[in-house]
């Protein structure tokens, strides 16, 4: 995307003229970003038509400081005009406009326009206002919060952000499951808190001044966010940690590969001597169960049922898992306009009843039909293929960074629906949108400096 001029005829930034009004927009980006990444969707004020949430209160100030300045309004327009991304993402438009008209269902399109909305919004401020790299320091900062949280969460058996609810119908109530209690921080379901901390996991690598990436950047940030993964009790979000922490290691500098190899072996190696010492205590077997239980999903086992595990539930799940595909072939359903949002998906394949679907693809499909679900597939792969082409033109750390945290957030949308977190997933787009791509350029080490190392060191 283009970086748009802010200055006038005279070249001087229209903006130095009101640094007051500069400073009061820079203050409501900021407070956009928190709400945006921080807040529950529950907080705010209710409505009868539409629930004016914390996130929606931040953008409707925002949209009045752009509509009421011209160079503000004509440069966030330019976001959408001046954007390639904006034609990739036209098809998918498209789909939610005809299914809202031919569904009568207004949420088909309001719901993921704003979403949209919500990344166009945070583009627009991290290149007028804020910056990359402070945003950046600032979503770590909002990292550091959500997971000291999460651990305040595990002993209070209760979410703090559950004393905000003041719009009724959004917050799911406390889940245990197996006897323990599942953490989900601002999120709506403990799977979503999971899948709010993949994308927030490559953050603990990156580091702005240096323009550098390394797993173990910040290690408390790191073993918090391990921590929080394993109390949401998910399986799926446990197993995209794993990988993502091994794109982590391969993604960090090569500078830093020796000495995170020792890290990784003398992690390990205490962190299996510390569960075989408390494998009794019920720490020790919950971690056991966590583990078990995501091995018993990919290899077919039962090694959980030993740490409390149940059995049944195993193996219902493994059938839901090959029952979903047959989502593709119900009859009743129109492969060229979906059902919508207002309508409940409810159906019976070979004798079951399926009333949700925990695959965001699958549930695309079912919400606006093949149009909908290729032209958003799409998407994901434009913008993964442009992030994977830039990390090795550019060797940016930050680049780095969001296409960890995009490959492992799209791989989990295959095993959970998105449950109100494609939020997480744009502010990844907005990072990479807005920052540097200059092209690597190997130094010249000149005569007496052979040894100079880059800036981006691989």
């Amino acid at each position: 995307m283009e970086v748009y001029s802010q200055t006038q005829e005279n070249g001087i930034s229209k903006y130095l003229k009101k640094p007051r009004e500069n400073t009061l927009f820079y203050r409501a980006a900021v407070f956009f970003t928190f709400a945006l990444y921080v807040m529950p969707q529950y907080f705010g004020i209710p409505n009868p038509i539409f629930d004016l949430t914390l996130v929606r209160i931040s953008i409707i100030v925002l949209l009045v400081f752009v509509a009421f300045d011209y160079t503000r309004l004509r440069d966030f327009l330019q976001c959408f005009s001046e954007s390639k991304l904006s034609l990739v993402l036209l098809p998918y438009v498209v789909v939610l406009l005809y299914t809202m008209v031919i569904r009568v269902d207004p949420k088909a399109f309001l719901n993921p326009f704003i979403e949209l909305l919500e990344m166009y919004l945070l583009i627009y401020t991290i290149k007028d206002s804020i910056g990359v790299n402070k945003v950046v320091k600032l979503l770590v900062g909002f990292i550091y919060l959500l997971a000291i949280l999460g651990i305040v969460e595990m002993f209070m058996k209760r979410s703090p952000f559950s004393y905000l609810v003041t719009i009724n119908g959004i917050y799911t109530g406390r889940y245990i499951r197996g006897g323990h209690y599942r953490i989900m921080s601002s999120a709506v379901h403990s799977i979503g808190y999971g899948m709010l901390l993949v994308t927030a996991l490559p953050f603990a690598g990156i580091d702005v001044e240096k323009g550098t990436y390394n797993i173990f950047r910040r290690p408390i940030l790191l073993l918090l966010l391990v921590v929080n993964i394993f109390l949401t009790g998910s399986r799926s979000s446990l197993g995209v940690m794993f990988l993502e922490l091994l794109l982590m290691i391969i993604f960090s500098d090569l500078k830093y590969m020796r000495k995170n190899i020792l890290i990784i072996i003398s992690s390990l190696t205490a962190f299996a001597i510390m569960v075989f010492v408390l494998q009794k205590t019920s720490f020790g077997e919950y971690v056991l169960l966590q583990i078990t239980s995501l091995i018993d999903t990919f290899f077919d086992t039962q090694l959980s049922v030993k740490y409390g595990a149940d059995l049944n539930q195993l193996g219902q799940s493994a059938a839901y898992r090959e029952l979903l595909k047959e989502v593709f072939h119900v009859s009743w359903l129109n492969p060229i306009v979906g059902i919508g949002r207002k309508r409940a998906f409810s159906t019976e394949i070979n004798g079951l009843v399926v009333q949700s679907i925990d695959n965001f693809y699958i549930a695309e499909f079912v919400r606006y039909a093949y149009p909908g679900m290729f032209s958003y597939i799409f998407f994901l792969v434009y913008m993964g293929y442009k992030m994977l082409k830039d990390t090795i033109v550019t060797r940016s750390a930050i680049i780095r960074m969001v296409f960890i945290g995009v490959v492992s957030y799209c791989l989990h949308l295959y095993i959970a629906d998105s449950l109100q977190t494609l939020k997480y997933l744009y502010v990844l787009f907005a990072i990479y949108i807005c920052c540097d791509k200059e092209p690597y350029i190997p130094p010249d080490p000149g005569r007496y400096f052979r040894k100079r190392e880059s800036k981006y060191v691989r």
